[in-house]
């Protein structure tokens, strides 16, 4: 899993809330949701209930090597400081090209104004430093990838 002893103890205390039944197959991932410097405030976010998705580039994925998210995936958000905060699971994942992101997901996302604009100008700020190495030239062509979750643990 590579995970440390503090988020296996964290998923473990996760999965054995639930029965054996509805108990996870899959692997589980720990990481920050953006980047460090935001952690903590879209951990309080999901934990209030105002930030039921997440969003990324398909294309950041694809150079990473990693598996796209898929239903059912659970995620060990991290705050600030690398301590497990709260596992999620993605419920729904949505795909769209960046310029035609429609306005729910700034809602579903939660963050600022929950506008749309608002939205696209904080996705392309934090994405810019990164698009040459993601291959992407415009980022109205990037594909975004969104993973809607329910929390499932604290």
């Amino acid at each position: 899993m590579g995970l440390t002893p503090d988020q296996r103890r964290f998923w473990r205390e996760y999965v054995d809330t639930l029965s054996p039944e509805n108990r996870p197959d899959g692997s589980v991932i720990a990481a920050c949701p953006g980047s460090p410097d935001i952690a903590d405030q879209l951990i309080d976010l999901y934990l209030s209930g105002k930030k039921i998705a997440g969003s990324g580039l398909v294309e950041d994925y694809s150079r990473a090597g990693d598996p796209l998210p898929k239903i059912g995936d659970h995620w060990i958000a991290l705050g600030s400081d690398g301590d497990p905060r709260c596992i999620l699971r993605t419920v729904d994942v949505e795909t769209h090209l960046f310029k035609d992101v429609p306005e729910r997901i700034a809602v579903a996302e939660g963050e600022g104004d929950l506008s749309l604009a608002y939205w696209k100008r904080a996705h392309a700020e934090h994405f810019r430093p990164h698009l040459s190495r993601w291959g992407v030239t415009d980022i109205e062509q990037a594909t975004v990838i969104t993973e809607f979750f329910a929390l499932a643990h604290r």
